[in-house]
């Protein structure tokens, strides 16, 4: 058990779940945050919260300074700030690294793509055991879908039957929680982490419309269209290096893997249940508002 845990990108989509669950294993948790504005929630579950920029390898010497272990977020420069700091770091002992499944060699030069890979090659060179884990895509991307549906009931996509076991942010952070707990034997380990099932595009957005009961369809849109459609919260070059990592994951084919249960004791949470818990996100003013709707 560490006596103190770091946490990177702690406001983030996995992050704040897993203070939680630290806290809740009654770990000593530091949050480094780029806005302490959006940390007073972290400060009431009393984790320590320092503010810094993980490109900035000042601010993460003083984030690592005392702590044993870490969780690490990939920032923008894939990790080298946090590589070098960790190289000076005499306290740590662990670091388990969120990652994604990429591919390398020439050709694959989608940003992407590239800070996972470079990621993962600089936290294996800080002489600090290492377990990587990497999920794939979340549940959660569904709030992307949150804008159509506010004015309709269609959502467009572009590659509607790209099946991928997508899994809930909560049981990433609770692997994560393990992790870093009980450090694994040995050191450079890849875990994969995913979903219970594969679930394409339409699937997903018909357990949506059943929780919110609603009559929700699919429209298949070129990667033109797409990137049009979301220009206003995307940056097109942000928006076609999304659509080159679905072509990843339709030549890849991610399985589904037994990790999260294999590591938490407990099986991954459903689509279904993600969506249920986050109905109001799709303008359901509860659960019980959305199934009774349904029923």
């Amino acid at each position: 058990m560490p006596n103190s845990v770091l946490v990177t990108g702690a406001t983030g989509t996995v992050g704040g779940h897993l203070v939680t669950r630290l806290v809740e294993r009654n770990t000593r948790v530091r949050a480094l945050v780029r806005d302490s504005g959006r940390a007073a929630g972290l400060s009431a579950l009393g984790a320590e919260v320092l503010t810094g920029d993980l490109t900035d390898p000042a601010a993460v010497a003083r984030a690592l300074k005392g702590v044993d272990a870490a969780f690490v977020l990939l920032a923008e420069d894939a990790g080298e700030a946090f590589a070098r700091a960790a190289r000076k770091a005499t306290d740590l002992r662990h670091l388990v690294v969120v990652s994604a499944d990429a591919p390398q060699g020439p050709g694959y030069d989608n940003p992407l793509f590239v800070k996972h890979v470079r990621g993962e090659a600089r936290m294996r060179t800080t002489g600090v055991p290492v377990t990587v884990v990497r999920p794939g895509p979340f549940t959660s991307q569904a709030l992307q879908w949150v804008p159509e549906l506010a004015s309709g009931n269609v959502v467009g996509v572009v590659h509607p039957d790209l099946a991928v076991p997508v899994i809930d942010p909560r049981d990433v952070a609770e692997a994560a929680a393990v992790l870093l707990c009980r450090p694994p034997p040995g050191a450079a380990r890849v875990l994969p982490l995913s979903g219970p099932r594969l679930l394409d595009a339409r699937a997903r957005v018909a357990v949506l419309g059943e929780v919110l009961g609603r009559e929700l369809t699919v429209a298949r849109l070129t990667p033109d269209e797409w990137v049009r459609r979301v220009s206003g919260r995307l940056a097109a070059p942000y928006a076609r290096g999304l659509l080159e990592v679905e072509r990843h994951l339709d030549r890849r084919r991610l399985p589904v893997v037994p990790t999260v249960r294999e590591i938490t004791g407990v099986p991954p949470r459903t689509f279904r249940a993600w969506a249920e818990d986050h109905a109001a996100a799709f303008g359901a003013r509860d659960r019980a508002q959305s199934l009774e709707e349904a029923s």
